[in-house]
């Protein structure tokens, strides 16, 4: 489920975005603030996957206050009172744009962010060994290798490695790389 937090003052605009958030595909927990200092504290106790916040919102002391707060997973999708040019990032919307067009860009991010958690709970699968032998496995170490890099007998590396296959469904070190990069256990850099 996504949380979703839509924050800007305006009655009109929080609850138009709300009916939007209920068309699109996908379940979605929408909360709704009107004043920074409620968005502060809804970043702080939910952690919202999306924000959509109004420009004018936040005080200039409030936006430092949420920088600290969001983490790099949060996609935060800026609410303009204006009309924007057609090239501007996916993470600003205007408030005039079509019910298309906003539709379009808010289901884009969402399945953006329920895609990221799908591919977090598949990961979450793996014991940390498990993920720290997949990433030798990825950089192309063989068995022997990981069993001295890990301080486990080569046995246990295949062990690890069989229940690495079973839980993934992935039977091949070219799968087994690109699932890596994928979900960020290596960098596409580690690899010689």
């Amino acid at each position: 489920m996504v949380n979703i937090l839509v924050a800007d003052q305006s009655y009109i605009i929080t609850s138009g975005f709300s009916v939007l958030l209920e068309q699109l595909k996908g379940s979605s927990n929408v909360s709704i603030v009107s004043t920074g200092e409620a968005c502060i504290c809804a970043v702080e106790e939910r952690v919202p996957d999306v924000i959509l916040l109004g420009t004018t919102l936040l005080s200039e002391n409030e936006s430092e206050q949420m920088k600290g707060l969001i983490n790099k997973e949060t996609q935060v999708l800026y609410l303009f009172n204006m009309v924007l040019p057609v090239d501007v990032p996916v993470n600003q919307l205007s408030i005039v744009q079509s019910k298309s067009i906003l539709l379009d860009k808010l289901q884009g991010v969402l399945q953006k962010v329920e895609s990221k958690q799908v591919l977090d709970e598949e990961t979450e699968g793996l014991s940390p060994r498990e993920k720290s032998i997949l990433k030798c496995v990825a950089l192309g170490l063989t068995n022997k290798e990981i069993g001295e890099k890990e301080f486990i007998s080569t046995h246990t590396v295949i062990s690890h490695r069989k229940n690495i296959t079973r839980k993934l469904g992935i039977k091949t070190v070219s799968g087994l790389t690109v699932y890596s990069i994928i979900n960020n256990i290596i960098e596409m850099n580690d690899i010689n």
